[in-house]
C-alpha cells in the first residue's frame, strides 16, 4: 500500500519494497478522456517511474469509469472537483478541450495542485498570463505541454547554438505538416471554442522550439487560410524576428501530403536540421559543417511525451530542472495573437 505524506502542495508518496526501501513518486490525476489522453498521456505516465496515475476525470461518470478500467487507473470521476479533492492526487495533467483549459487549470490551482496544461494555455494571452499569476500566488508549479523541448536532439541543437558551433545565427525555418482528410472534431473547427486552428494545434510547438533555440520573439506577423472551409485556419505562415536581426519563418498546415516536420537553423559556419522529430521525437537531427561534413546528433529517442512527463514530474517533486513553464505558454500566446489577431 502507498504511504503519502500530507503536504498540501507536493504530496510525496513512497512504495515500500521487500527491503523497506522507499521510491518517491508523484500521484497524478488526468483530466480528459480523449484519444490523446489514451494514446499519449496514459503511456507517458506508465513509463515514468516517478509518476503514478491514480485518478482520471471526465464530463461523464460512465466515461470516466470505462476509461479508468481500460487503463488500470484506480479511480474514475465524473466531476473534476472530485478528482481534485482526492488526497492522493498531487498534480494534474489537463488534456481537455482548449476552451476548458482556463477553467480546469484554475480549479486545480485553487486546490493546490501542480498543473501540466496542454497547449494552448488559454484562448487569449491575457487569460494565459492570469493563470501564470494565479499559480505563482498559490505556490504551485504550472507547466505547458510543449513536448519538443524534451527531445534530446533538440537539446543538442540548443547547446551547439549556444557554444557557437554553427557561427552567428542568420536565419531559421520551420515546417509542421499534418494530414487531416476531413474537418476536425467540432470544437477544433470553431473560433469560439478553439480560436485558432493549426497555429494552436501544431504550429505553437515549433514556435516554442524556435524560442528555446533562438531566444524571445521580438515581433511577428503572419497570414492564414481556411482552405477546407471551416472557421479555424488550416494553413498558417508566419515571419518572426528574434534579437540580433535573426529572421525565421514558420509554416503549419493540416493538408500536407504526408505528416512531416522540419526545423532548420542556419549559421555562418554551418546548420542544424531536425527532420520528423515532432510530435514523438523519433526523427533525425543533423549538424552540417561549413566544410561539407555532417554529423548525426540525434542520440537517444525516447517518446517526447514521456521525456516531458519525466522532467515535469521531477520539477514538481522539487528538482532543479528546466521545463516548459506557464510563462512559456503565455509568451507563445502573445506571439500567436500577433500572427493571427482576429
Amino acid at each position: 500500500m502507498p504511504f503519502c505524506a500530507q503536504d498540501r502542495r507536493n504530496r510525496l508518496c513512497t512504495t515500500l519494497g521487500a527491503e523497506m526501501t522507499a521510491t518517491p513518486y508523484l500521484g497524478w490525476g488526468l483530466v480528459g478522456t480523449s484519444g490523446y489522453a489514451a494514446r499519449v498521456c496514459v503511456p507517458a505516465v506508465m513509463q515514468t517511474p516517478a509518476a503514478r496515475l491514480v485518478a482520471v476525470a471526465s464530463s461523464s461518470q460512465e466515461r470516466a469509469a470505462t476509461f479508468a478500467a481500460g487503463a488500470a487507473i484506480p479511480r474514475g470521476y465524473g466531476d473534476i472537483d472530485d478528482l481534485l479533492a482526492d488526497p492522493d492526487v498531487a498534480a494534474v495533467w489537463i488534456a481537455s478541450s482548449s476552451f476548458l483549459h482556463v477553467e480546469h487549470a484554475t480549479r486545480a490551482i485553487r486546490h493546490g495542485k501542480h498543473v501540466l496544461l496542454e497547449k494552448p494555455l488559454a484562448l487569449t494571452a491575457d487569460e494565459g498570463w492570469e493563470l501564470v499569476k494565479h499559480a505563482q500566488a498559490s505556490g504551485v508549479k504550472l507547466a505547458t505541454g510543449y513536448q519538443a523541448r524534451y527531445v534530446p536532439g533538440h537539446l543538442r541543437m540548443r547547446d551547439l547554438i549556444a557554444t557557437g558551433a554553427i557561427g552567428r545565427i542568420v536565419t531559421a525555418r520551420s515546417l509542421y505538416g499534418m494530414r487531416r482528410d476531413s474537418a476536425p472534431k467540432t470544437w477544433r473547427g470553431h473560433k469560439d471554442t478553439a480560436r485558432w486552428g493549426v497555429l494552436a494545434d501544431i504550429g505553437t510547438h515549433h514556435l516554442d522550439l524556435l524560442r528555446m533555440l533562438l531566444g524571445e520573439v521580438e515581433s511577428a506577423s503572419g497570414l492564414t487560410a481556411a482552405q477546407r472551409g471551416y472557421e479555424t485556419e488550416d494553413l498558417a505562415v508566419a515571419a518572426l524576428r528574434f534579437s540580433g536581426d535573426v529572421l525565421a519563418t514558420l509554416t503549419a498546415t493540416a493538408s500536407y501530403y504526408r505528416p512531416t516536420t522540419l526545423v532548420e537553423v542556419v549559421g555562418t559556419q554551418g546548420a542544424l536540421v531536425a527532420t520528423d522529430t515532432s510530435p514523438t521525437g523519433q526523427g533525425k537531427v543533423v549538424l552540417h559543417r561549413v566544410d561539407g561534413g555532417m554529423e548525426d546528433i540525434t542520440g537517444e529517442t525516447p517518446h517526447s511525451a514521456q521525456a516531458q512527463l519525466a522532467t515535469v514530474t521531477a520539477a514538481f517533486l522539487g528538482e532543479d530542472v528546466a521545463y516548459a513553464t506557464g510563462e512559456d505558454g503565455a509568451r507563445n500566446l502573445d506571439v500567436l495573437e500577433q500572427i493571427a489577431p482576429a
